[in-house]
Order: structure tokens, then sequence, then C-alpha cells
């Protein structure tokens, strides 16, 4: 379970907007309704937090399909033409602090996500040529790299869970606004270590994986 004790009732954005191109094969929409077991996959990454206050950021794409979340009490955003992985910045007004998670991934065991700081959690995982990867030195960020031809080895890999201060966020006047180009490399950032299996079904290969594990 992915937990926050630091300050109970934290806001956090959940991503999930995409068009999930890359599932088509196997669904015909995005990829957090994929049925798993009887439920879409968005229902058990939600069972999966506790201790936020929860805000689905989807678009013009597919709000329809998510309004059904509306209805059971969980407040949704609705971006209009999509704007990038973090358009949705310049059309919410957003608390002094919060979580951004990408919508399509699933962590197991007991994580905490808590810290006073903006951070990027990240994974000790081995990279290739197509996974971008931050290096850093004592908890700090140093340099984010994306899709080095050259990648070969372990690296901290970032897991698609950020914590954001308002006051460290430079915002660009533009959109599409891009999380990993346009946010995270503008800021003085923190990163976190975590220990957990994460299961992203981005693909239909990732998706079986998945579906194979969760019994």
């Amino acid at each position: 379970m992915i937990v926050t004790e630091l300050y109970e009732g934290t806001k956090l954005y959940l991503l999930v907007g995409g068009r999930g191109t890359r599932l088509a094969a196997v669904s015909n929409g995005p990829k957090p309704l994929v049925d798993i077991k009887g439920d879409p996959f968005l229902d058990h990454v939600l069972k999966n937090l506790r201790g936020f206050d929860i805000t689905l950021v989807c678009s013009n794409l597919n709000y329809d399909r998510f309004k059904t979340y509306e209805e059971r009490g969980i407040e949704l955003i609705n971006e209009g033409p999509p704007s990038g992985t973090a358009g949705f910045f310049w059309k919410t007004d957003l608390p002094d602090s919060f979580y951004v998670m990408n919508g399509d991934t699933f962590f197991s065991g007991d994580v905490n996500l808590d810290t006073d700081k903006s951070t990027v959690f990240v994974a000790e995982e081995t990279v290739t040529n197509d996974v971008g990867y931050i290096r850093g030195k004592d908890g700090k960020v140093e340099e984010f790299v994306e899709k080095n031809p050259d990648a070969k080895g372990k690296e901290l890999v970032s897991l698609g869970i950020y914590k954001f201060y308002n006051e460290d966020i430079i915002l660009p006047d533009k959109l599409p606004l891009s999380m990993e180009y346009d946010i995270l490399p503008m800021m003085n950032l923190n990163y976190k270590i975590l220990e957990s299996d994460r299961y992203d079904i981005g693909t239909p290969e990732r998706l079986e994986r998945f579906k194979k594990w969760f019994v």
C-alpha cells in the first residue's frame, strides 16, 4: 500500500489522460480502465492508496469514460484538449504541496511517500537506451538523463511519482507542458529511493505480467 502520514489528506493528482495507443491491440480505451479480474485497473490503484485526497486528471479524449468516478465522489479534472503531462498545472489552483502519480502503474508492498521537500521517487534498476533516469548524490538530484544510447548497468529510474511544493515550481508560459522536460529539470529536487515492485501496464507484455502477478 502506498501511504502518506506526514500530512493526512495531502492532494494527489493521478494522471489518467493518456491515449493508450500501445494497448490498442488488447483494449479500446484508456490504460487505467483495462479490466483486471472484473474491475478497472484504476480501481486497484485507488485501493492501494491511503492518506491522500485524490483527484483524477484527464482530457477531452477520455473525460466521458471517467465520469463514473465523479459519481463515486472522486474529484475529476478535465484539462480540455490534451496539454502534456504537466499541462494541468496551468489549469488548476494547485495547493501549497501535492503529489503527482501516473495512473497506469501499480506498486506492490508498503511504500511510504512522506517527505517535506520537492522530491522525485526512484528505484535502482538496470537501464536500457530507451529509459530515462537521474543522477544524484546524497539525496539531491544533479542531472536528468533521457534515453542515453550508451546506458548500461543500474541507475536511479523515476517511478512516475513526485512530491511538489508549489514555491519550488518554475512554470513555463507554454502548452503543452511536459513534466519530464519542462518542469523537473528546472527544479531544485531531492530524490528518494523506494523498495517496491513496479507494474507498468503500458504495453501488452507488461499488462500480461501484471495479470499473472495479480492473483
